[in-house]
């Protein structure tokens, strides 16, 4: 096996495994576990998987190279896999604090994995020729240097949560007072989040060829860099906290503007970019709701709406939007391989999160309970189409 070919195989593992997390995700919407038990299996197992799938992919591409170790990305994935199983786990349960710290430390390890392999691959190159990563073809060079430069923030952050995890769990005050929801926010804000924002700063012109207005750019980048850090790192202490959260709302509502006027002003009407698009609103509305109960402090119900608009908004809909980009599924040979299938799974989960999101407000738990399951049905048809989809290409 080659390197690119081993690449591809691990990015499509974690790609598929991704799609599995987010259909035990909805299920735990109707399992009604507590709200940070949800968060946790939906960051580690959905959400972070397809996150660092696609860094292994695209990161050393953006430096003309490719991973120095094509078989780490495996034992990363499978580590990490049992490592999140023991962790939400001792959410759900008391588990016995040994066990926990294993968990964390084996999710720890995974994470260890892929700064290694990245740090291997990209450091190299970059002592080599440092100017590699401004030559693009994407344009203007200015907005590509800075999603380029705002990549190591996320992968700080990554670090930083980590620790901050692997320290709670071991009771090792390394990183103090970091609560579970604190690390949650280093990795879903600062690290998933972020990365989206960069990334999807160059594959906007990729995919779509628009460049979005620099001053939107720049703003979601800065905001997204500055806002983890004030967010996660005082959690619902003090000024900082909320200064954070409007710093984040500002971010995400420039992405919006960039999304918004790529879709708009595109001639490459694709399936995928909806998924974008509806992702950019859905985060939009879940920061705006949580920086008003940050400000007031009142309206909780607020801050339920505020984990479904985030967590299954903007970053499931954005991963499968960017999915069907990656991996169309109208050019499979299998049973469902069209872009209205694709269409249908976007829809279905959006209108679940819609109801997910109002359920607090209308404070009918069956409106809930329609919204995951509708997500139920939206994220298996997507695990299904995308399994079916590179299992084609690899047969191919």
């Amino acid at each position: 096996m080659n390197r690119a070919g081993g690449v591809s195989r691990w990015t499509h593992a974690f790609a598929v495994a991704s799609a599995l997390g987010m259909v035990g995700l909805q299920t735990t919407y109707l399992l009604d576990w507590p709200i940070r038990s949800i968060g946790l299996f939906g960051l580690l197992g959905a959400v972070l998987p397809m996150t660092f799938g696609m860094a292994y992919l695209l990161l050393p591409a953006y430096v003309g190279t490719t991973l120095a170790t094509p078989r780490l990305p495996g034992v990363h994935l499978v580590i990490s896999y049992a490592g999140a199983a023991v962790l939400v786990a001792g959410q759900l349960t008391t588990l016995p604090r040994p066990l926990v710290t294993a968990g964390a430390s084996l999710w720890s390890l995974g994470v260890a994995c892929f700064l290694a392999v990245l740090g291997a691959t990209i450091v190299p190159v970059l002592r080599a020729d440092p100017s590699v990563v401004i030559r693009s073809r994407d344009r203007p060079q200015r907005s590509t240097r800075a999603a380029t430069a705002t990549v190591p923030f996320a992968i700080l952050y990554l670090a930083i949560g980590t620790i901050a995890l692997l320290a709670r769990a071991s009771s090792i005050p390394v990183i103090p007072a970091t609560s579970i929801p604190g690390v949650v926010h280093f990795y879903a804000v600062g690290f998933a989040a972020l990365l989206i924002i960069s990334l999807g700063t160059r594959l906007l012109v990729g995919f779509f060829h628009v460049v979005p207005p620099r001053p939107l750019t720049w703003g979601a980048l800065g905001g997204g860099v500055v806002a983890p850090a004030l967010i996660a790192g005082s959690f619902w202490r003090g000024p900082l906290f909320q200064v954070g959260a409007v710093v984040l709302s500002f971010s995400v509502i420039c992405y919006l503007g960039m999304v918004a006027i790529v879709a708009v002003r595109t001639d490459r009407r694709r399936v995928g970019l909806l998924g974008v698009l509806a992702g950019a609103f859905a985060g939009a509305g879940g920061v705006f709701v949580a920086a008003t109960v940050a400000i007031s402090g009142e309206d909780a119900w607020l801050l339920e709406a505020h984990v479904p608009l985030v967590l299954d908004g903007f970053l499931l809909l954005t991963i499968i939007g960017y999915a069907y980009e990656f991996f169309p599924i109208g050019t499979g040979q299998f049973t469902g391989a069209s872009d209205r299938i694709g269409l249908a799974t976007l829809v279905t989960l959006g209108f679940g999160v819609v109801l997910r999101a109002v359920e607090p407000l209308l404070g009918a738990p069956v409106v809930g309970d329609v919204g995951a399951t509708l997500g139920i049905v939206g994220t298996s048809i997507y695990a299904y189409v995308l399994t079916r989809r590179l299992v084609g290409i690899h047969a191919g």
